[in-house]
């Protein structure tokens, strides 16, 4: 094999022509625990709403171009590429649940890649085939992945991302051609541009390449970089457009927070799927302390090329993240799987002693509690995640009677009322609709849907909100109320946060 072949170049064809029935008993497993969850078949969260109808000015909205210059001349902290993708399906007539299959299926291919990846470097560390428990453990890690669970379906750039460096890293580490492993700055290009938090995998990378592997072959390397420059352009643009805007402190809600706050939310988040709440954290503690101890027990000083070494640099990329204060638990959901691989190595790696299987146990709880709370359990990670949608639905459509107007300070409920077709109604996102609030005492029915949103941070905004609350329901009777949605960790919250959350999450108010 020439010198410079890649790390596991061999191993990976022999994990798949080995081991590709455990490949797919995880996938069916990680299907079923998807559907078991609730997801797929589900109401939208607000990013996603705003994925397939991205809320850009009017003169942006004409044409996909337009709407690309958007992203791209710093109008989101996002760079064009989802947006454009899930954009174009909505306007195609692609519904909600076939996107989220299609977001399954590239969360599916990345968590596949990456097992693949594991056995192939269980299997190069030793001759002899992983015995069954091994296999078994590897089986439950990939299928009960707490984050592909509860994210793998989203309408939004997570799974995009995930699978871009999936196929990234196995191109590289894996290609058993010189051409392929080249062609692995496309999906590293395509990731930037997907996504700002590219540099989080670009860093280790170069790390890893020039200071452990201590490669540099100049035909190789400026090929490379040529390359994926050209996939990244997108993303640079975005860039150059908005780190002026964060130096200027615009975005301070996602880097404002304190480090030590942002490093327990990203690892938490990380461990328990962005699912699993702060007062069930004490469940995946073990958890939290199996993965470290397995990420310190990867690390070999005397042979600085090993593979593993790329994850763990990926991994760690995430702490300086959380100590600039990037509390966003969910952007880190591409190293959910890189977290697999690495417990892998470590449980599968270790026979099938009692203490393994304790461990193993442990490892796994994350993923069946997350599923517990995201069909409906009362401590969300996210609060918006925990909203049952369909009784703020049935409670409207049953209690409206004739002309209605409803404000909600989430962005869902106008989303799924604007569906309806059959109903009068004329709804509004906060106060966005001036043509429904030009005259509000013409409608029979007024409904106030108030609570938790992405401005409860802004007290102005929410004071402002308010007092135009009191102003179109003046002279109005409150006659009904119902509260939704339980968040039994708001106290704790509140406290941690600063920001004033009630326990109910949501609150209709019905006024005639």
């Amino acid at each position: 094999m020439p010198a410079n072949a890649p790390p596991l170049a061999g191993a990976f064809a022999a994990a798949w022509n080995r081991y590709r029935l455990d490949v797919l008993a995880a996938l069916i497993l990680f299907a079923a625990a998807a559907l078991a969850a609730g997801r797929v078949w589900r109401f939208p969260f607000d990013d996603e709403i705003f994925t397939m109808a991205p809320n850009v000015p009017a003169q942006f909205r004409a044409s996909g171009w337009n709407l690309a210059r958007f992203y791209l001349e710093g109008g989101d902290l996002h760079p064009p590429l989802t947006f454009l993708f899930f954009s174009s399906l909505y306007k195609l007539g692609v519904g909600e649940a076939a996107m989220h299959c299609c977001s399954i299926a590239m969360t599916a291919l990345a968590l596949a890649l990456w097992q693949l990846l594991a056995l192939a470097l269980i299997t190069e560390r030793g001759a002899a085939p992983i015995c069954a428990v091994g296999r078994l453990i590897t089986i439950l890690l990939f299928g009960l992945s707490p984050f592909a669970i509860g994210l793998g379906d989203a309408i939004r750039w997570h799974p995009q991302f995930a699978l871009c460096v999936a196929l990234f890293i196995c191109l590289y580490l894996a290609a058993d051609r010189s051409t392929a492993r080249l062609a692995s700055a496309i999906p590293l290009g395509l990731a930037m541009s997907i996504n700002l938090i590219a540099p989080l995998v670009i860093l280790p990378f170069a790390i890893y390449r020039y200071l452990l592997e201590r490669e540099w072959r100049a035909s190789f390397d400026i090929t490379f970089w040529l390359l994926f420059a050209l996939f990244a352009l997108p993303g640079f643009y975005t860039a150059a457009s908005v780190v002026p805007e964060l130096f200027a402190g615009s975005w301070s809600d996602t880097f404002g927070h304190s480090p030590f706050g942002a490093v327990a939310v990203d690892i938490f988040g990380l461990i328990g799927g962005n699912a699993v709440g702060l007062g069930e954290a004490w469940l995946i503690s073990p958890a939290v302390a199996i993965a470290a101890l397995a990420v310190g027990r990867q690390i070999e000083w005397r042979r600085p090329a090993n593979p593993t070494h790329l994850l763990l640099l990926m991994l760690g990329a995430m702490v300086p993240a959380a100590l600039v204060g990037f509390a966003e638990a969910r952007a880190f959901f591409y190293l959910a799987p890189v977290l697999a691989v690495v417990l892998s190595i470590f449980l599968a790696g270790s026979g099938a002693s009692s203490r393994t299987l304790l461990l193993a146990v442990c490892a796994l709880l994350p993923g069946l509690v997350a599923i517990g709370e995201l069909r409906g359990g009362t401590h969300p990670f996210k609060r918006n995640a925990a909203i049952p949608f369909g009784e703020i639905i049935d409670f409207i459509t049953g209690n409206e009677n004739g002309d209605s107007l409803i404000v909600s300070t989430d962005p869902v409920v106008p989303w799924e009322l604007r569906k309806r077709a059959d109903l009068h109604l004329c709804v509004s996102y906060f106060f966005q609709e001036e043509a429904c609030l030009a005259q509000p005492q013409r409608y029979r029915s007024l409904f106030i849907v108030s609570g938790y949103s992405n401005h409860s941070r802004n007290d102005r905004a929410m004071q402002g909100f308010a007092a135009r609350v009191a102003e179109i329901t003046r002279g109005r009777d409150k006659i009904a109320t119902i509260r939704v949605g339980r968040d039994e960790d708001a106290a704790l919250k509140t406290r941690l946060t600063g920001v004033p959350l009630d326990e109910f999450i949501l609150t209709v108010a019905l006024y005639r």
